[in-house]
């Protein structure tokens, strides 16, 4: 490990551990499991400057998030409250407009499977490929708005403006 590897690690594994000291309110019987996910989960993290996130952009990102978690469930609640239920599951193919291949869209592929509602099935090179429990004409729309989104957080140039 190089000495700046070394050195991320070891912040990671400092803050990682203070966290899961004030999780566990100091108990010391909690390091027995505390302390390996600690140092595996230093040692998966990618490596520094690996990927960045914009401040601002995340600021502005955390909102929209929880709004389409909130939206996607009151969306499914009321789905589940029809007399009939009126589905229009389909499978999506959203090609990739402007997310280059790594954690971008990786990011963007887990970020679907919280929202109720959408699973990511596949992601691949080109597209990602998406279940859809109730379509809706701004289906692809929505997930254009959200890659832009996804790609100022994490400072990717917008290389083509795609169309609303």
């Amino acid at each position: 490990m190089t000495g700046r590897r070394w050195q991320a690690w070891a912040w990671r594994l400092t803050a990682l551990a203070l966290l899961w000291w004030a999780l566990s309110a100091g108990d010391p019987r909690a390091w027995a499991w505390g302390l390996p996910v600690i140092v595996v989960t230093a040692g998966l993290m990618p490596p520094p400057g690996a990927w960045r996130w914009r401040l601002l952009a995340a600021l502005t990102f955390l909102p929209h998030a929880l709004w389409l978690s909130l939206r996607g469930g009151l969306q499914v609640a009321g789905l589940a409250c029809r007399r009939q239920l009126a589905l229009d599951t389909r499978v999506i193919e959203y090609p990739w407009q402007q997310l280059p291949e790594g954690p971008a869209r990786l990011f963007m592929a887990s970020l679907l499977n919280l929202v109720p509602g959408t699973l990511t099935l596949r992601l691949s090179q080109d597209a990602l490929h998406v279940h859809v429990l109730h379509y809706q004409d701004d289906t692809p729309g929505s997930l254009r708005r959200l890659e832009r989104r996804i790609a100022r957080l994490y400072g990717v140039a917008q290389h083509r403006e795609a169309s609303p």
